[in-house]
């Protein structure tokens, strides 16, 4: 019988593998698995923090992460601060899914918009986005501190 692909909230025993997908999807070769674990750590001490991981016999393939956050013009949102798939099981309906879980849970909390950013060179990304009904509305700024 084939393995199903199961979603299940992330715990710290999940950042092993989250680091692995972060590190290799998503090209942060410099992430540890204590930085990981750390961060995970303080996001599931918070009701604000949502992450979902998708994999099966203790593999995770994917993940979602979203953190509610409230701005005056919006009022309470959510937006999405992280989204990746293993490349082998991309295409296969596991990114929409993990996102369509996250606006599931959005919207059970309340919220009315989802927000993300994606960088500029993910092209792929922001087609499967925009698919999905993203619109592009602004440029996203950092600054290292």
């Amino acid at each position: 019988m084939a393995n199903e692909i199961m979603f299940h909230k992330c715990e710290l025993d999940d950042a092993e593998g989250l680091c692995e997908l972060i590190q290799i999807e998503l090209g942060y070769a410099d992430i540890t698995v204590d930085k990981v674990r750390s961060s995970l750590a303080k996001m599931l001490s918070s009701d604000d923090y949502f992450t979902i991981a998708a994999g099966e016999n203790g593999k995770i393939y994917g993940y979602v992460s979203a953190v509610r956050e409230v701005c005056l013009e919006a009022g309470e949102y959510y937006r999405v601060i992280g989204l990746t798939v293993k490349s082998e099981h991309q295409g296969r309906g596991l990114g929409t899914a993990l996102l369509t879980l996250a606006e599931s849970n959005a919207k059970a909390n309340g919220a009315r918009l989802m927000t993300l950013s994606s960088n500029f060179k993910r092209t792929e990304a922001h087609q499967f986005y925009e698919k999905l009904g993203y619109t592009k509305t602004s440029y996203s700024f950092k600054k290292y501190l």
